[in-house]
Formats: C-alpha cells, sequence, structure tokens
C-alpha cells in the first residue's frame, strides 16, 4: 500500500491509482504534505525519498509523479533525460534563492506554490501533470517571468490561506500552547492537533514554531508577541 522511508504514510482510499515520490527535506513540509495527500482521492501511495547525491533515480524509483522541493531540486542537476523518471513538480516560491545556475537544466513538469498549497491546488497539479500539462501557481508563474523579482511574498502581502481552525490553532500556537494543549482547546486528538500546526507550518514556510509565530506576525495573522513567548518546536 504505502512505502515511506521515513515513516510518513497516506491511506489509500477507492480508486486511488497515483504513487507519490517526496523529495523533501524538511521532516515539517513532508508531515504537512502526507496531511494533504491524505485528502486527494487519486493518491493510493506515497514514498519518501531521502535527499542524497549518489543513485538518485534509484532512489526516487517507480512512481507516477515526483515532488522535490526548491531546497532539494538541484540535487536533480543532470537527471533531465534519465529514462523513467517521472512527472517532477517542483514546490516552493523562491525557487532562485536554491538554484543560482540554468533552471533549464533540471527536470521540471509544474510548480507548485508553498503558500498557496492545498488538497485542492494539489489535486488540480497532479492531474494536470499526468494529463501533460504544465500546472503553475499564476503568482509563481509572474516571479519565474520576472527572474524572481517581485514586490513582496504572499507572507508580506498578508494573503496567506489559512483556514478557520487553523487560524484557531495557530492563535493557541502563537501562546505557547504544546500539541496536547491545543487538541484540549479545540477539542481534537493530539494527531489531529499535529496535523493543523504541521499544515500552518508548510503554509507559512516555516521550519519551526517561532519561525512561524514571526512571519504570522509579520503578515498580520498574529498580533504583537506576549510578553514571555514560548518555543516549542520539540513537540511538532
Amino acid at each position: 500500500m504505502v512505502v515511506a522511508e521515513t515513516g510518513i504514510a497516506a491511506e489509500e482510499g477507492p480508486g486511488a491509482t497515483l504513487d507519490v515520490a517526496l523529495l523533501v527535506g524538511s521532516e515539517v513540509v513532508c508531515a504537512g504534505l502526507d496531511a494533504l495527500l491524505r485528502r486527494v482521492p487519486a493518491v493510493g501511495a506515497v514514498r519518501i525519498v531521502v535527499p542524497a547525491v549518489d543513485d538518485l533515480p534509484e532512489r526516487i524509483g517507480p512512481a507516477d509523479v515526483l515532488i522535490v522541493a526548491a531546497e532539494q531540486w538541484a540535487l536533480l542537476d543532470g537527471c533531465k533525460e534519465v529514462p523513467g523518471l517521472p512527472p517532477t513538480l517542483v514546490l516552493g516560491d523562491d525557487l532562485y534563492e536554491w538554484w543560482n545556475g540554468d533552471l533549464s537544466t533540471l527536470p521540471v513538469d509544474g510548480f507548485l506554490s508553498l503558500k498557496e498549497l492545498s488538497a485542492q491546488t494539489l489535486d488540480d497539479a497532479l492531474k494536470r501533470v499526468i494529463a501533460g500539462e504544465m500546472p503553475i501557481p499564476a503568482s509563481l508563474a509572474k516571479r519565474l517571468l520576472t527572474g524572481g523579482r517581485s514586490r513582496g511574498t504572499a507572507a508580506t502581502q498578508g494573503v496567506i490561506p489559512l483556514t478557520s481552525r487553523e487560524n484557531q490553532a495557530f492563535a493557541l500556537l502563537a501562546d505557547g500552547m504544546s500539541n496536547k494543549q491545543i487538541a484540549r482547546c479545540l477539542g481534537i486528538s493530539v494527531h489531529g492537533a499535529k496535523r493543523l500546526v504541521g499544515s500552518i507550518l508548510l503554509k507559512l514556510g516555516a521550519s519551526n514554531r517561532t519561525s512561524a509565530v514571526i512571519t504570522g506576525i509579520k503578515s498580520g495573522l498574529l498580533g504583537p508577541p506576549s510578553p514571555t513567548p514560548s518555543d516549542a518546536v520539540g513537540d511538532l
């Protein structure tokens, strides 16, 4: 059913057929993708590929789609013409920060914006890339066409699409609450709270709770920090 080298797994739903490989270095992003892919009916299995330079095509193995984070995209340099490499979706917003060479040398069949990521955008991108199209968010297309220059990211423009439930959890997270405390306040399981926190960090492009809170304050999602902020990175 599901193969995951790091223990992250996706549930198989009725009619699920797509095998998705993830080449993503961040465990937070992997957890967020896992939670979103669980909600995509067409996804049957998710396999996590440990980033490495050697034997990468063999590590990726058979898959219907490969999702690679912008930070790991450069590892695919020279793999563009590798036989059997699945259609590749690149996940990230600041692509030019991670690759200073010629982007045309890297395999890519579509793009996913980290800031705009949702189960719906994933579902749409997977369907389009399998159909031979090149999915790319309009905001990301504009940034690519301008060589990475923009008038601000989604965070600085205050347009990060959190759900009402995620906003509730984010406010509690910003108050220094652990996943267990968030779960108790929202009346959900600890696992559910962990998924909410993972989704929040994924959408904000944050590696831990502290950076998520900073991004939330800068983007207007959160008010000023409390006098005694608490960072619970290890609780995620």
